[in-house]
């Protein structure tokens, strides 16, 4: 009926429409995630009262203890004090690629970390399968050249909340050397664990990576859906007007002219 086509005429109309204003809307949110991310990377050596964040460069952590007991595998006890990450502030952002359409098209943030140095003094205190013995006590430092991040998602077609699936995390890492003193009682084993971590780390951490990453990836998904409307009004600034700017009385002076 005539009616009936006017109908369809009007929806298609609308749909055009919409799809017409979502490059200028995505464009709008790329625009402003871009903005939020430099902004936070010139405040990162200074706490962010409104994120609940710690500073970030350097990362410091005063004291942690640890302990696994894994029958006949490893005996292990150990600390860290005064551990700190350095240069997690000087990220790059290669690609920022937001998608609003439910369940089409992937949403695609990609940053690399330069150079990301991590030093501690620590403790490492028992076996491996009862055969190397540790006996960490000293300095540990990493260098990590080349940290590429990149996660990636869709929105999902629901009527409840705003939510992301299908979320997908990919790590590549440029180069890694480590250098923990006394770590094994043995000096030539000691030698040989760490050249053997600074030829192949890459690799194994890669291994490790794939292996746990279902598990962790089904973790991050839920905690970013849990928080997400709370943090896209924080980046967007969509309060209503209520409450300071998200970083207020945060001053960003952490990176030299």
């Amino acid at each position: 009926t005539k009616k009936v086509k006017m109908r369809k005429i009007h929806l298609l109309l609308a749909t055009a429409t919409i799809y017409l204003c979502l490059p200028a809307a995505e464009c709008v949110f790329e625009k402003t995630i871009e903005s939020f991310l430099k902004e936070l990377s010139v405040r990162m050596c200074h706490p962010i009262p409104n994120l609940g964040l710690p500073a970030l460069d350097p990362l410091t952590v005063n004291h942690a203890e640890t302990a696994m007991d894994n029958k006949y595998l490893i005996d292990f006890t150990g600390s860290i004090d005064n551990f700190k990450v350095h240069g997690l502030s000087d990220f790059v952002i290669n690609k920022l690629s937001i998608n609003i359409v439910p369940g089409v098209t992937r949403s695609t943030i990609n940053v690399t970390f330069p150079y990301t140095y991590l030093k501690s003094i620590y403790t490492a205190k028992g076996s491996l399968a009862y055969i190397l013995n540790l006996a960490g006590d000293g300095n540990a430092e990493t260098t990590i050249t080349d940290f590429n991040f990149e996660i990636s998602w869709r929105i999902k077609a629901s009527i409840g909340p705003l939510a992301i699936t299908a979320l997908k995390i990919d790590m590549l890492l440029g180069d890694l050397k480590i250098n923990f003193d006394n770590l094994l009682e043995e000096e030539r084993i000691n030698n040989f664990v760490h050249a053997l971590v600074n030829e192949m780390g890459v690799e194994l951490l890669g291994d490790i990576w794939n292996y746990e990453q279902p598990t962790a990836i089904d973790k991050v998904e839920t905690i970013i859906n849990s928080k997400l409307p709370d943090l896209l009004k924080l980046i967007t600034g969509g309060n209503g007007g209520e409450g300071p700017p998200v970083f207020d009385g945060v001053e960003p002076d952490c990176k030299s002219e």
